[in-house]
């Protein structure tokens, strides 16, 4: 399943689509950041004006970045940067991290733990579940290899927009 289908069917919180990255270069990075938790209207809604506010002011040594930021199925917020323009330095890496952590204390949500797993049920729902379900999870049926999973460690955007989403068995989750 294509990025672009994720983002088409995530209307409903008003947020950046692929088409606002179409002026980007596919070696462009990415970043995502999984919540431990699916974000309620209000706070996808006040998050994503962060988000904007945030993207609109990023800068590495003093040079705007072309960037775009915004939230996906209200449990991924996706950072993106075109380094044709500018390059996002260590320093403005770590801007968007404090970033982050501010997101995280304001609204009471962890987007740091990388224990929290994101994938498409039987109902083409989409499920946020714990390491420590994962387990449970497969002995039930619920989840098995070819359970499709989102692939929150593709660094660029061509890989996020052909590869966001993957049967469990064809990656590292296969080990999970």
């Amino acid at each position: 399943m294509s990025a672009e289908a994720c983002v088409s069917d995530n209307k409903q919180n008003n947020m950046s689509s692929l088409n606002d990255l179409a002026a980007f270069s596919p070696e462009s990075q990415v970043w995502i950041f999984t919540a431990d938790r699916k974000m309620n209207q209000e706070e996808a809604e006040k998050i994503s004006s962060k988000l904007k506010v945030f993207s609109k002011s990023w800068i590495s040594h003093d040079n705007k970045l072309k960037s775009e930021a915004f939230i996906l199925h209200d449990i991924f917020i996706i950072l993106v940067v075109d380094n044709t323009e500018s390059i996002a330095s260590g320093c403005s890496i770590d801007t968007a991290m404090r970033f982050i952590q501010t997101l995280q204390i304001d609204f009471d949500i962890d987007f740091l733990d990388r224990q929290s797993f994101v994938y498409i049920d039987d109902y083409n729902q989409v499920k946020l579940v714990r390491k420590g379900e994962l387990a449970e999870k497969t002995v039930k049926g619920e989840i098995n290899d070819n359970t499709l999973f989102y692939d929150t460690l593709v660094s660029d955007l061509k890989s996020f927009q052909t590869d966001l989403i993957k049967p469990r068995g064809s990656f590292w989750m296969k080990n999970m």
